[in-house]
């Protein structure tokens, strides 16, 4: 999400949240906080098996069930399996009798695997300390079981989200840039993109949480397969696959239906996916336009090529770029999903002066912006007029005239 609509967004639904559920967080972060000092680091070693197994009955305040259930708005990790603790007590669906029960991979019986799974919390806990980055990918504890132990115990570390497609769900919305190898990387991301917000980094992190699901939703999931719908790639994978080209791509042949225009628009959905698509192709020409000037020699102007649109609206542009000569290079990006420029673009009357009165003006179109093989057409100086180009006037500005501002309803 581009820095100036996540600032808007933040401006008005952050306080909305911390005023509409403050004792919810006060009471969270009570739980959250009574719960590391009954289980500190030092004394975890020492934890008996019915202090950790869930499953033991009405008055089970386990390490599991606390975790798992008394946190439940730090964080949903109800839903898989029992077997996610390594260890618990109770029953299958192939076996009604109540019992330990252990997945194998922990030991040949349950007091073996109890020792194993208690020992990896240990170690996940003495790697988050050290930002051990590495061991803590490496840990045998299943990823949600993990997720949350190292956000409750280091909750300015590791964000509330422990679900592999939610995670990636949310790092795509917000195009953040890495290699993401584990959850935890993911967690991790998103907390150093809410320290970049002074007014989410005054609010617990629970709240931030809130705030993602409330903009971006939950993952769209097939109901017959359960994988995610319509999967855009993460920014690294899109960058890396990303080039210029040397021609416009050619449209297509256009069936006598679509020509005919019974095809209908859904100018909603239209609105609601533009700037997203947008923000994908602007950061996808920052990497070109830094990388072209890097495999220059010009890595000193690559340093310095500024993505404004991120701070600034009304520039008429959304990246100041060089030439190879140093010479400034005002680049607009129009970015469609599409292969070609069949549906045309948008441009506004701002960026359409600029792209007559700059002197070095340049027109990037990006096509397949959302996939893993983005197309970048270089235009400089593109005279939309001309060059096959059809300008159509969609919308008017109304203000009231001076004969008209004193006329009563």
């Amino acid at each position: 999400m581009n820095r100036l609509a996540m600032a808007k967004e933040i401006a008005w639904r952050v306080p909305m949240l911390a005023q509409r559920d403050e004792d919810m967080w006060e009471e969270a972060e009570r739980t959250r906080r009574k719960f590391i000092s009954d289980y500190p680091l030092k004394r975890l070693s020492a934890l008996k098996l019915d202090d950790f197994v869930i499953g033991k009955g009405a008055d089970n305040r386990s390490f599991c069930y606390r975790l798992e259930r008394e946190m439940d708005v730090l964080g949903k990790i109800v839903g898989a399996t029992a077997f996610k603790f390594g260890v618990y007590f109770g029953r299958t669906n192939k076996d009604a009798k109540d019992r330990y029960r252990f997945a194998k991979h922990w030991g040949s019986n349950h007091q073996e695997a109890f020792a194993a799974v208690k020992q990896a919390i240990v170690d996940l806990l003495q790697a988050a300390a050290k930002n051990d980055y590495a061991s803590i990918t490496e840990n045998p504890l299943s990823p949600m079981f993990k997720g949350k132990i190292l956000f409750v115990y280091n909750p300015d570390k590791f964000a509330p989200i422990y679900a592999w497609k939610h995670l990636e769900h949310f790092i795509i919305a917000l195009d953040l840039d890495g290699s993401f190898e584990s959850e935890a990387d993911m967690q991790r991301a998103l907390m150093d993109y809410r320290a970049r917000w002074p007014k989410l980094r005054a609010q617990p992190p629970a709240l931030y949480m809130h705030l993602l699901y409330d903009l971006f939703d939950y993952p769209e999931y097939d109901t017959a397969t359960r994988s995610p719908v319509a999967r855009i790639p993460i920014l690294k994978s899109a960058v890396e696959g990303a080039q210029f080209i040397a021609k416009m791509p050619a449209l297509p042949t256009v069936t006598t239906a679509k020509s005919a225009g019974r095809w209908k628009v859904n100018h909603e959905e239209r609105q609601k996916n533009s700037k997203r698509i947008g923000d994908r192709g602007e950061l996808v020409v920052l990497a070109l336009e830094q990388q072209r000037l890097i495999e220059a020699g010009k890595k000193k102007l690559a340093q310095k090529v500024d993505h404004v649109a991120q701070r600034y609206d009304g520039l008429g542009y959304d990246i100041l770029s060089f030439d190879e000569d140093g010479k400034e290079r005002q680049v607009e990006v129009k970015a469609t999903r599409s292969a070609n420029l069949l549906n045309g673009f948008y441009i506004s009357a701002n960026e359409l002066e600029k792209s007559k009165r700059l002197p070095n003006y340049h027109l990037y179109l990006v096509f397949s912006a959302m996939s893993k093989s983005p197309r970048v057409f270089r235009m400089k100086k593109p005279t939309l007029e001309g060059l096959g180009f059809k300008l159509e006037p969609l919308n008017y500005h109304v203000t009231l005239s001076g004969i008209c501002a004193g006329i009563n309803s």
